[in-house]
């Protein structure tokens, strides 16, 4: 079984050069619920993604020296309070397309 920490370092490595992720890794990642300082959290890049499982629709961040998911929607509810600045589109690569151009 891989530990939670190993995942979080396959994750971050997981984000290519070209800024892809794989679907398998974006299924992985825990949402972002709530912090103490929303000011602390560090966007890594926007995803808008609809997979055979799920939806994702908002933002990958760094809080506390691990990458979560926030929704939109909790996105939009703390802009008045935050200003997000998410410079890069996150590419998610579904495990069929990963499959056919590893080939």
């Amino acid at each position: 079984m891989v530990e939670m920490e190993d995942w979080q370092h396959i994750i971050k490595n997981g984000v290519t050069d070209d800024g892809t992720l794989r679907e398998l890794y974006l299924y992985k990642i825990p949402v972002l619920k709530t912090v103490d300082n929303w000011n602390d959290v560090i966007e890594i890049g926007k995803v808008d993604f609809r997979g055979k499982h799920a939806e994702y629709k908002g933002g990958l961040v760094n809080y506390a020296e691990k990458i979560y998911f926030v929704p939109d929607a909790r996105l939009n509810a703390l802009s008045p309070f935050r200003k997000w600045k998410f410079k890069t589109d996150i590419k998610i690569i579904s495990e069929d397309d990963f499959k056919k151009k590893k080939k």
